[in-house]
């Protein structure tokens, strides 16, 4: 009612000069500008009589420098300051400034152009960001009885004053304190915090009988401090411990002695440091019978020094058992036991489809399929160079879930090995062996066989020979090769290469190698030189010893008078058969045509005609 009584012109004007009032808001707004973000303080570091560096973040406004600016309050009049600053185009700028104990306020200026932006300003004590002197390691020792600890002994530097933090401050606990540690002789360095609240402390972060490099550093009450410098280092070496695990324990029966006991030998390894937690003094082997009954005889086993890894006795051919203990200056190990199974008993399942794989000269790999059995515990493999005298036994004991083993300890070309693999049962002793042999690389053997002369008879010459020694041979024997030539000479033929060339283009004759007996025939008389060579993989090995033989003439001629006769009575019956075949034949067709005739040879010769 009340516009219709305005006129148009008043209404007009009053809706213009309210599109006015809701449009200023927004055309004011366009001609606003952003703020620029000011510089942000981080963080200083105060060195007590020395010098005060901050560090800031820049702001979003390109500068051409910055000026720190550090305002000094007096302990003593509040109101009195000091100032203190210094300019740089970089992000942070030192100034010298005595003593962090005094209080200050810190502001940051960014120039830019005609402008200058201002950080926030902090106050502050500069005891907060005051970085602490380094320290003095005095001892490092060991605690007796807490092989894990050592303790540590510090000291302030010589001047006193410098260290920023009282002996009431650090028992408060207002230290953060660090030691980097370095096992001698290993690889890494760790950094570890311990709780210091004096000049000594504990630190409980260490190996049993290990020495160890440490230095320590500190820093006030928190990380807005920065770390000190590290100390000097010194060494401290941990007390002993038992050690924490059983040797690694397996035996040998050897053979049975008499009646009733058979001779064990049983082996050990020495534990690693890591496990022996000290220097082992002695090992100790103890031994019973199925019925717990401890064994008195000790055989070599009694009073085992850290260097004995092995030792033999007599144990009942019954079920037994041994165990072994390791002991140091602080306790004994764990026991480890082997069990043997009486000799009547029936072995547990040994293991399958064993192999074995030269790798290189000195490296072999096995592999076998173990028996698919709860109660499996583990697996030995041992092997040995196989020699005409005793060789020295090698093994490792794995767990269950092992099949496979690279050897590399032990081993050379050309040397033949016994590999085999037990099982083992817990208390139910081991398997039987599943044995195989083999050489890492494969030689010519460096003997022959050695030839004799068993029997000459005419001109057959019979000769047996002994096998090659098995360190010798350098390789699995395949074949050997017979060399038998002629000569013109009475007497031993030397090797030589010329003999050599003339000896293969002789007569050469392939025997297997399970053969020891060959017989030389139809030998013309003469001098004859007989040797034989052993044959592997890698081909032939130098010739063994020589064997002279003469095949006479008289030996010759009596063959022809015995033989000879002999064979003519044959061939003179044989003759004499067929002619009578042929006359028989003769006469029985003359008879039908002819009855009257008769055959020539017989005794009606005068009634024979034609």
């Amino acid at each position: 009612m009340v516009l219709m009584e305005l006129s148009p012109a008043v209404v007009w004007t009053c809706l213009l000069a309210a599109g006015l009032l809701v449009l200023s808001p927004v055309s004011s707004c366009t001609t606003c500008r952003a703020v620029p973000r000011p510089p942000h303080l981080t963080h200083c570091v105060f060195m007590y009589r020395g010098n005060t560096t901050c560090f800031w973040e820049p702001g979003d406004t390109p500068v051409t420098r910055y000026t720190l600016h550090i305002q000094r309050k007096s302990l003593f009049e509040p109101s009195a300051t000091k100032n203190f600053t210094c300019t740089t185009t970089d992000t942070y700028c030192t100034i010298k400034i005595s003593s962090p104990r005094i209080e200050f306020c810190i502001t940051v200026i960014a120039h830019s152009g005609s402008r200058n932006i201002s950080s926030t300003t902090r106050c502050q004590p500069g005891r907060r960001e005051v970085m602490l002197p380094p320290v003095t390691l005095k001892t490092v020792e060991p605690v007796k009885g807490k092989p894990h600890c050592l303790n540590v002994t510090w000291s302030k530097t010589s001047v006193l004053s410098d260290f920023q933090v009282s002996k009431s401050e650090i028992e408060a606990g207002n230290l953060n304190s660090q030691i980097e540690v370095t096992a001698v002789g290993q690889l890494g360095v760790q950094v570890l915090n311990v709780t210091v609240m004096g000049y000594w402390f504990r630190a409980c972060l260490f190996r049993p009988d290990t020495s160890y490099i440490i230095r320590l550093r500190h820093r006030y009450l928190g990380p807005e401090s920065p770390w000190s410098l590290w100390s000097n280092t010194l060494q401290g070496r941990t007390s002993e411990d038992a050690p924490s695990a059983a040797p690694v324990f397996w035996r040998q029966v050897k053979q049975t002695v008499g009646a009733g006991w058979r001779f064990v030998s049983l082996f050990w390894k020495p534990l690693p440091p890591l496990l022996a937690n000290g220097r082992v003094l002695f090992y100790n082997v103890t031994c019973q019978t199925g019925h717990a009954q401890v064994l008195s005889d000790h055989g070599s086993c009694r009073d085992l020094s850290h260097t004995n890894m092995s030792c033999s006795l007599l144990l009942p051919v019954g079920r037994s058992s041994c165990s072994l203990t390791a002991s140091t200056s602080a306790g004994s190990s764990p026991k480890a036991h082997v069990w043997l199974i009486g000799a009547s008993e029936t072995e547990p399942p040994p293991p399958s489809q064993l192999t074995a794989s030269p790798l290189d000269d000195h490296t072999m790999e096995v592999q076998w399929t173990a028996p698919d059995n709860q109660s499996l515990d583990g697996c030995v493999v041992e092997w040995s160079a196989v020699r005409e005298t005793n060789s020295m036994l090698h093994w490792e004991k794995l767990n269950s879930s092992c099949t496979k083993l690279v050897i590399t300890e032990g081993l050379k070309a050309m040397e033949r090995y016994s590999v085999s693999v037990k099982c083992l049962y817990g208390e139910q002793g081991a398997s039987r062996n599943r044995t195989l042999y083999i050489y890492t690389r494969q030689g010519t053997p460096s003997a022959g066989p050695s030839v004799n002369v068993q029997h000459i008879s005419g001109s057959r010459v019979e000769i047996s020979w002994s096998l090659v020694p098995v360190e010798l041979r350098h390789g699995f024997i395949r074949n050997y090769t017979l060399h038998c030539t002629s000569t013109n000479r009475p007497g031993k033929s030397e090797w030589s290469t010329e003999a050599t060339t003339r000896h293969l283009t002789g007569l050469a004759v392939f025997v297997p190698s399970h053969v020891q007996r060959y017989t030389l025939q139809n030998l013309m008389p003469g001098y004859y030189d007989i040797f034989m060579q052993a044959n592997t993989d890698a081909g032939a090995g130098v010739p063994g010893n020589h064997a002279n033989v003469h095949i006479g003439s008289d030996e010759t001629s009596m063959v022809l008078y015995v033989v000879l006769p002999l064979f003519l009575t044959v061939f003179a019956l044989v003759l004499m058969t067929c002619l009578v075949k042929r006359c028989s034949g003769s006469y029985l067709k003359t008879f039908r045509i002819h009855p009257a005739a008769a055959c020539p040879a017989g005794p009606l010769k005068p009634l024979w005609r034609v």
